[in-house]
């Protein structure tokens, strides 16, 4: 119950658990339909599919056998961060994505389990120094938020509502710091 000016009270009623289901249903069923009439197989579905497959044939070529292990188990740890902060951000509506490669979670698939956790993997993988992985994150994580972001905008698959290009920056060189300080401690000391 709320409070109204004067002192008197207010019944204010909020959404029931149904409700919102079937808001969320409604919501779904209309996303869906954007999607198969505006988004599949336009030329920008394409890249995202592209995008979605292209990164990992390359990393398989780049990255030798014996190392896959240790770098895969990074790029895994990027593509889940990465997809949860995406899904909190994007349902905070601060960024969202005009052109999905699929109607569903997470928003922005191709990026975050691909694009993302591979660029940043190979700076892991050639980064094998501290001093050398840091200078290949702030030249990835400035890429990925001065170029690859304001071009998604161009293309029209992202568009950031209130989000600016210096706290993906932040964002980007914290998160990669941070998982590959993690992984030294909890998997065995890598080749180098």
């Amino acid at each position: 119950m709320g409070v109204c000016e004067g002192g008197g009270s207010v019944l204010v009623k909020y959404p029931s658990y149904s409700e919102v289901q079937e808001i969320r249903s409604e919501l779904k069923e209309v996303g869906y339909q954007h999607w198969l009439h505006d988004d599949l197989f336009i030329w920008q579905w394409w890249i995202l599919l592209l995008a979605a497959i292209l990164p990992w044939i390359i990393w398989g070529y780049l990255i030798k056998k014996e190392h896959r292990l240790h770098v895969f188990a990074f790029a895994t740890s990027i593509g889940i961060v990465s997809s949860i902060l995406d899904v909190i951000g994007a349902d905070l509506l601060l960024w969202e994505y005009p052109t999905k490669l699929f109607p569903m979670i997470p928003p922005l698939f191709p990026a975050d389990l691909t694009v993302i956790p591979v660029t940043f993997s190979l700076a892991y993988y050639y980064g094998k120094k501290w001093r050398v992985y840091i200078l290949y994150i702030f030249i990835v994580a400035f890429l990925f938020s001065y170029v690859i972001e304001p071009f998604c905008v161009w293309i029209q698959i992202y568009k950031s509502t209130n989000f600016p290009h210096w706290l993906s920056f932040i964002g980007f060189t914290l998160l990669s710091l941070l998982v590959r300080w993690f992984l030294e401690r909890i998997l065995p000391i890598r080749e180098r």
